[in-house]
């Protein structure tokens, strides 16, 4: 035996295994792209606004106050804002 044969013969099975486990992970809502404004439903292509919420809207409806977003900008500013500004204290001064 060659080592041809041999991984051609080995390969065969493994061949059949990963084709088995590859039909069980196809599902067309995950591989697909969403093209869709999530609110009305209407086709937006290239123009799409993907939002912090994770959803993809239309130039009408891309504003948070328009698709009711859940996203909460207030907490995550404020998280931000205590992040990139560190507490600023002054040295203590000696009394005489």
């Amino acid at each position: 035996m060659t080592a041809m044969s041999i991984s051609q013969d080995s390969g065969a099975p493994v061949g059949e295994a990963a084709q088995a486990s590859s039909d069980g992970e196809q599902t067309p809502d995950k591989n697909k792209k969403k093209n869709r404004c999530f609110s009305c439903r209407k086709k937006v292509g290239l123009t799409g606004f993907d939002c912090r919420c994770g959803n993809l809207f239309c130039a009408i409806h891309r504003y948070s106050d328009k698709h009711d977003c859940p996203y909460d900008y207030r907490s995550a500013a404020a998280a931000r804002i205590r992040k990139e500004n560190p507490i600023v204290v002054a040295e203590k001064i000696q009394k005489l």
